[in-house]
């Protein structure tokens, strides 16, 4: 079948998908490279004609490059090769507005340094039961995932003697959850620091798997954990053998579900400390702590958390919980708080037909403001990463009424058209500027056909 038959098929069909899940944008703001479930690695990965493998778009990115994923499942390994440059990374995420789900171990390579790897479901299970997401390259960022494997077998792994030393490894904002086979071998772990110098991981949630949340074995280098909660883990953190210069700080390390909180094995590295840490075991009612530590240990509050409802997940902190002051920030995948808008754009409805009659409505919400405010909005829409005009509108009186169109952009009487919506399916990104006192928010509406 030739390559620009399979396309069109393909674009019918995604018409189909994109029309089930309520529209999306015909483009995607900063994405390079796009794969889909639909797709063909034969394919170009341009939004209309995308890669169907998360493996193929991640190692046909250039440095500074974005492949974006469109919701789905993407089942089989990814196995990572490429990567960017110090100054500019390569970028694996969702699609915007979606969230897609890798089913297979991810593994970025000694070769690929530089790769960041966002807003995913991975679900590491695989049928060789190895670590994932394995990380052997330099510079790798894990930032805002869900991480898990169902219970089968260790989920982060940074660095190994045969495969490569990981070095400068960031993992923050994630949720690392229920890996490791049950009942426990004390073998699996949520985050195990195996060869590596210099990793911070921060502002995760590590909670419910097997053995350790973290395990800096046997040569963690420099490690720094911070702004954690590592609950219900078989064992909190350990440090072990030359393991050296390693800080636990500012953490919840909390209900050990086998062993301690904080503990050691044949260590003989130093300067490891594990300090201003908030504590607590019910097993042992207090600190959980192994005996004999050789870890400096100092400054640790012993308490109970006061989580909002641990039995949901939700390991945010309640107002006025002893911890707060230890453990900051905890809040991994939280929509960040929309910003107040002086000016507020509104529908009558979410949806219209392409040359249907579209009411909008615009008006600028603090009174003083709307005193000394043009009578006056300037309407836009979002055409690829700019903002066009397209009409002036009124603050008071009677709404706007603007009869999207198909084709290209540009004023028609009291309507307006609107490019890069497909025949089928699409969305206009609107927005509201009054002079003198800011925009609106972005109003989006679907188009049917």
């Amino acid at each position: 079948m030739k390559l620009k038959t399979q396309i069109a098929m393909y674009t019918g069909a995604a018409a189909i998908a994109v029309a089930a899940m309520g529209g999306t944008q015909a483009a995607a703001v900063g994405c390079d490279r796009v794969a889909s479930p639909l797709g063909s690695d034969a394919f170009p990965g341009t939004t209309g004609a995308p890669f169907a493998t998360a493996e193929h778009l991640a190692n046909s990115l250039k440095p500074g490059q974005t492949g974006c994923l469109r919701a789905g499942v993407y089942q089989g390994s990814v196995r990572i090769t490429e990567g960017g440059s110090a100054s500019a990374p390569t970028l694996v995420t969702s699609y915007p507005g979606e969230r897609a789900t890798l089913v297979g171990r991810v593994e970025v390579t000694d070769d690929a340094n530089n790769v960041v790897v966002q807003g995913l479901d991975l679900n590491g299970r695989n049928g060789d039961k190895l670590p994932s997401p394995s990380v052997y390259g330099d510079g790798v960022v894990f930032r805002d995932n869900d991480v898990t494997n169902d219970h089968t077998t260790i989920c982060f792994i940074l660095g190994s003697e045969s495969f490569g030393r990981a070095r400068g490894t960031v993992i923050e904002r994630n949720r690392i959850h229920n890996c490791g086979e049950m009942p426990p071998t004390n073998h699996h772990h949520g985050i195990y620091v195996e060869a590596s110098d210099n990793a911070r991981i921060t502002e995760n949630w590590i909670y419910d798997n097997a053995d350790r949340g973290v395990q800096l074995f046997p040569d963690a280098q420099g490690t720094y954990v911070a702004r954690n909660v590592i609950d219900g883990n078989g064992q909190g953190v350990i440090f072990t053998r030359t393991s050296a210069n390693n800080v636990v700080e500012n953490n919840v390390i909390s209900n050990p579900a086998v062993r301690y909180n904080i503990e050691d094995w044949e260590l003989s590295g130093g300067g490891n400390v594990a300090r201003h840490n908030c504590l607590w075991s019910d097993r042992h009612q207090g600190a959980g702590l192994q005996p004999g530590l050789a870890v400096s240990v100092t400054d640790n509050l012993v308490i109970k958390p006061g989580f909002v409802n641990r039995e949901a997940k939700d390991f945010s902190l309640l107002p006025g919980s002893p911890c707060t002051n230890f453990a900051t920030g905890l809040r991994p995948q939280q929509a960040k708080k929309k910003r107040s808008r002086p000016v507020r754009l509104r529908a009558v409805t979410r949806a219209v037909w392409p040359g249907g009659r579209l009411r909008l409505r615009a008006k600028v919400k603090s009174a003083s403001a709307r005193a000394s405010a043009s009578k006056k909005a300037v309407l836009k829409v979002r055409v690829g990463k700019r903002w066009r005009r397209v009409a002036t509108m009124r603050l008071r009186g009677v709404p706007y009424i603007a009869r999207p169109q198909l084709g290209k952009i540009g004023r028609a009487g009291r309507g307006f058209g609107m490019t890069r919506v497909r025949r089928h399916s699409g969305r206009l990104s609107l927005r509201a500027v009054v002079p003198g006192v800011g925009r609106s928010n972005v109003l989006r509406v679907r188009i049917g056909s």
